[in-house]
């Protein structure tokens, strides 16, 4: 792979999902890594782009036509930005810049044709990007969104479950732990990954699997308080944020949520029905003496001990 690019961050760009990384290794060697400080113009309205931007680490802020207006879509770790243009062959429309520290895979178009016409499920990606970004675009004809808050949000659902993202989440973390450490309140994680869903997937269908992730998603859901924050942060894994709550009181919560599932019957296509497969629960607790990252990491870690362990059990 690129220099400092690992198999797992590329692995997290929407562009690459389900795309045999191998076969595509040597396109992306090829692409260089640039870094942007917090406040930087990475794109400016009225550019034309040879080349498209994925975000490897860090977020990005875009700004309809000027940047005193408010950001319509903040983009995070996986996302990809500048691609219409690209496309097109039509001057930006609106501002990107570094709200962080950001590490961006830059990719040139003729670089990015090689890879769509390589890859059918970059292909299939890149279609259903670009119609997000349609239905996005109409969301903001319409005047649906009034402030800054919902543009924060905008753009940040996940299209299977209507989960928020994984850096919807992230973007929500870093506001809650700084809130936990100043203000001395507890803060607790939940990671939830479904047991063996691969095989599951393998011996049900791909349409079945979705159906049972977006039911799941919604149970889950579903028994949470409306303080407590819930999103997809990966294929099969869940993350469950609780402000004002210990790690005792977590696993009360997660023994609650695997309960709950196991007794969940749902029906296939042809009408029989498939208990759900299992549940593992990683927990953790933040410290005094974490970051964001290492404290998703210790629920991460505990996760990793549940599947070890078996699966259908909570660690933490």
């Amino acid at each position: 792979m690129n220099g400092g690019i690992s198999e797992s961050d590329l692995k997290r760009i929407c562009l690459f999902k389900n795309v045999n990384l191998e076969s595509i290794q040597g396109l992306l060697e090829d692409c260089p890594v640039q870094k942007f400080e917090r406040g930087d113009v990475i794109i400016g309205a009225g550019q034309f782009l040879r080349h498209i931007y994925l975000v490897l680490e860090g977020y990005l802020r875009v700004h309809p036509q000027s940047l005193d207006k408010g950001p319509i879509v903040i983009l995070g770790p996986g996302d990809i930005a500048g691609e219409i243009s690209v496309i097109d062959h039509q001057p930006t429309t609106a501002f990107v810049v570094a709200d962080d520290r950001c590490l961006l895979l830059v990719v040139h178009e003729d670089i990015l044709w090689s890879l769509i016409r390589s890859s059918h499920a970059a292909a299939l990606n890149l279609l259903y990007i670009l119609a997000k970004r349609l239905r996005n675009s109409d969301v903001l004809i319409a005047g649906d969104m009034q402030d800054d808050q919902e543009y924060e949000q905008y753009g940040s659902m996940d299209a299977l479950t209507g989960l928020h993202s994984r850096s919807w989440f992230e973007m929500m973390l870093k506001r809650q732990f700084l809130r936990s450490v100043t203000g001395g309140e507890p803060l607790s994680i939940i990671m939830i990954d479904i047991d063996d869903f691969r095989e599951f997937n393998e011996a049900h269908g791909r349409m079945y699997s979705d159906r049972v992730l977006y039911s799941l998603a919604h149970q889950l859901g579903e028994q949470l308080h409306p303080a407590d924050i819930i999103a997809r942060y990966g294929g099969d894994e869940f993350a469950i944020l609780l402000p004002h709550v210990n790690v005792v009181t977590a696993r009360i919560v997660a023994e609650r949520l695997r309960q709950d599932m196991k007794k969940s019957v749902p029906l296939t296509p042809d009408g029989s029905s498939v208990p759900y497969p299992t549940l593992s629960f990683g927990l953790a607790e933040a410290g005094p003496d974490q970051t964001p990252e290492s404290f998703v990491k210790a629920a991460e870690e505990a996760l990793s001990r549940a599947k070890v362990m078996g699966g259908n059990c909570i660690v933490g």
